[in-house]
């Protein structure tokens, strides 16, 4: 067994070994570190059955994108035009939209935030962890309660199922077989109307967990609202296929 798969389990909640971590001030932090050692430069590449993309409308390359073009690892920027504010659910749109292209043509699809993630590791790593827990799409988890408000009858049926109380899904960072994420992305789109919150307007109406402004404002919720506020909804209906890597094996968030 590789010494990283020995970690114990009080350790893997905590930052530091995870392949991505997906924390902008660790991010940062991980990443300046990774450029100070001359032997991580080029030194890994991406496996040939998994595809790694992101989402970038900045114009520019970004964190994640930097960390992986400092190790060598090859990958897809996904963008498409827009008008208007910017919309969290719109990357889940851009990834459908390369996935029934039939552009993707390995066995699994990594999805990565550009602003506020990066790789650290060899993701080799990644495709052997998400094989070990047999599921075909794994999100990441975060102590984040946004939502719940909405659908505390999805956040009842989560505590009956999460290994880690308190750890819920976390739509930056995601690992799957690329037919069963574009099903699972078909559905979401049901769920996305022409007046879907901005990020901006998703804030400024609170994440407290008793905060209803939220469901006040979407009568129909979670039609209109977030990326994440969707999958979490849906979770209960793509379960076991569909799970959240609750140990932070791959991704560390929070």
């Amino acid at each position: 067994m590789k010494l990283w798969q020995n970690i114990t389990q009080e350790k893997k909640l905590r930052v530091g070994h995870q392949p991505i971590i997906h924390r902008t001030k660790w991010a940062e932090s991980f990443f300046l570190t990774m450029k100070s050692d001359p032997l991580m430069k080029g030194a890994f590449k991406c496996p040939n059955n998994l595809t790694i993309a992101t989402v970038n409308t900045y114009g520019k390359k970004l964190l994640f994108e930097k960390s992986l073009s400092y190790l060598g690892v090859d990958y897809v920027v996904l963008q498409e035009p827009f008008k208007g504010s910017w919309k969290m659910i719109l990357k889940l749109k851009f990834i459908l939209n390369y996935l029934k292209s039939g552009s993707c043509k390995t066995d699994y699809f990594l999805y990565c935030d550009a602003r506020d993630a990066i790789l650290r590791d060899d993701p080799q790593k990644i495709v052997d962890i998400f094989e070990n827990i047999g599921c075909d799409l794994l999100f990441g988890s975060t102590m984040y309660k946004g939502g719940w408000m909405c659908m505390p009858e999805v956040l009842e049926w989560t505590k009956t199922v999460a290994r880690k109380r308190g750890r819920y899904l976390n739509a930056g960072v995601f690992i799957g077989r690329p037919d069963f994420i574009q099903e699972v992305l078909e559905e979401v789109c049901k769920y996305i109307i022409k007046k879907s919150l901005t990020v901006e307007q998703y804030t400024k109406l609170g994440r407290g967990i008793r905060n209803t402004k939220l469901c006040k404002a979407l009568p129909e919720y979670p039609k209109g609202s977030t990326d994440q506020d969707i999958l979490r909804f849906l979770h209960p209906k793509f379960y076991p296929k569909m799970d959240i890597d609750y140990r932070n094996q791959i991704v560390y968030r929070n």
